[in-house]
């Protein structure tokens, strides 16, 4: 939808219920009364009016990006962010994130390193907070042992923007390593996930490759633990529904990128196969 529609709506919209409020007095205890009412609960109409001022005064501040990303131009995109970031210091999240976006769908990852040593350098705790975002950029360059160096600091913190994710992909980055023993803490952890992508992903890793790596033992307690969560996900997302919980997950850059596995996993899913055949025992590759 057009981003001037969507504006428009949203101002009849809210027009429209303040104006109902407005009025509900008058026809519920009529014009007598209806004054006195409004005597005594100005403050209600002002909290329209503030609101409806400040909601515009967003939409209009930031016209610019939202009509740079309705038209998909993601190389004026970038450059207006950078001028904002870079030259007048305007450090927010929502740009940090919408530039890294700009970024990859460009390819520029020299823009992605040189945003990074900014924020490194003037708002760590910035980068902190959208550690997945720069983390996964090494992934996608096949630097998995950059990425495990990358996210082990921020593996605890608490700030981090989806920070499941960020543990999931840590482990990724370990198992681009054949370190699945290594990995297998973190891979445990997600199969409890309520994020669904994030629990069938680490449970098909437990099923394949982290039963693959264990004793006879061990092996049977992850098949067990990864069937759990397949058959929970499998009656929770019934055919259909299933990609369309991937395409929602999709709207985040972070999980494109993981985009051939989450394939694979969610044909395991959907397939009767057991777990213990899950996939040949192979090492997964992130691919856009």
């Amino acid at each position: 939808m057009k981003f001037r529609t969507i504006f428009v709506l949203f101002n009849v919209v809210i027009v429209a219920s303040f104006l109902f409020v407005f009025f509900m007095p008058f026809f519920l205890l009529g014009s007598q009364y209806s004054l006195a009412f409004w005597k005594g609960n100005w403050y209600l109409a002002l909290f329209f009016i503030v609101l409806i001022a400040g909601l515009n005064a967003f939409f209009l501040t930031n016209r610019r990006v939202f009509l740079l990303v309705e038209r998909e131009d993601w190389s004026a995109l970038a450059a207006y962010l950078v001028d904002r970031i870079f030259r007048k210091g305007r450090y927010r999240a929502s740009h940090i994130r919408l530039l890294v976006n700009a970024y990859l769908l460009q390819s520029d990852v020299e823009g992605i390193d040189r945003l990074e040593t900014e924020l490194a350098a003037k708002k760590p705790a910035l980068l902190r907070k959208q550690a997945v975002l720069f983390g996964v950029t090494r992934l996608l360059r096949n630097r998995s042992a950059e990425a495990e160096s990358f996210f082990a600091p921020y593996l605890d913190a608490k700030d981090v923007e989806s920070r499941e994710w960020l543990r999931f992909d840590y482990a990724f980055s370990l198992v681009l390593q054949k370190r699945i023993v290594d990995a297998l803490p973190y891979l445990r952890e997600g199969v409890v996930s309520k994020d669904a992508v994030l629990s069938l992903l680490s449970a098909y890793f437990l099923a394949s490759l982290g039963a693959a790596s264990v004793g006879p033992e061990e092996r049977g307690e992850l098949i067990s633990l990864s069937d759990d969560t397949r058959t929970r996900l499998k009656k929770r997302f019934p055919g259909k529904h299933w990609a369309k919980e991937v395409e929602r997950a999709k709207n985040e850059v972070h999980i494109v990128i993981l985009a051939k596995i989450i394939d694979d996993a969610g044909a395991w899913l959907l397939s009767d196969a057991p777990s213990a055949a899950a996939g040949a025992e192979r090492e997964p590759a992130p691919s856009v």
